[in-house]
């Protein structure tokens, strides 16, 4: 069985993960949004981000594959640092099978990691929450980003919006969304 991979991103309303790379989330996201992360990261087995990601919000605790291209191997009992210049998304389920098996990995970022899977066809599905403040500037979701409207810029990457939710009442949405219908999603 191939793993199935969620991509959990919070945004600014123009497109941004972050101003900066040491930036983590729960420093301009909602509790809303912290509680519906949590959730994620409760239900998956493993959650793969980038050093940067993993440095700005480091948990020991936590089932983490971290990529990076000068670090390898496990550097604590439950988190892997791989270089996935020549690796696929089966591979990381291989690599950690002995530890607890990969069904449903959890993709937390930054930008490389988030480009990584769409260039592999390996997200399944997507959990966006958009909280309502503007960065101006920063990192966006995928590198080849153009638009600063988030739900635009996962449409131009061929996904669909399946719900749609208010979280509270500043206007924090969070949004579902699917490969687009015919679209392929490689495992």
């Amino acid at each position: 069985m191939r793993p199935r991979f969620t991509l959990t991103v919070a945004t600014s309303s123009d497109g941004y993960i972050a101003r900066r790379p040491d930036e983590p989330p729960q420093a301009w996201a909602s509790a809303e949004e912290q509680a519906l992360f949590f959730q994620d990261v409760e239900a998956t087995d493993w959650a793969i981000m980038g050093r940067n990601t993993h440095e700005a919000a480091d948990r020991p605790d936590r089932r983490r594959i971290v990529f990076s291209t000068t670090v390898r191997g496990f550097r604590r009992p439950t988190q892997l640092w791989l270089d996935p210049t020549m690796l696929d998304p089966a591979d990381l389920a291989r690599d950690v099978a002995h530890l607890r098996p990969l069904h449903h990995g959890l993709i937390l970022g930054g930008t490389r990691v988030h480009d990584w899977f769409l260039d592999r066809q390996a997200i399944h599905k997507v959990h966006l929450t958009i909280e309502p403040i503007a960065f101006g500037d920063g990192l966006p979701v995928f590198s080849d980003q153009v638009s600063r409207d988030p739900v635009t810029v996962f449409a131009k990457a061929g996904f669909e919006i399946s719900s749609e939710t208010s979280l509270n009442s500043v206007g924090t949405r969070y949004i579902v969304l699917y490969p687009q219908a015919g679209g392929s999603v490689s495992g």
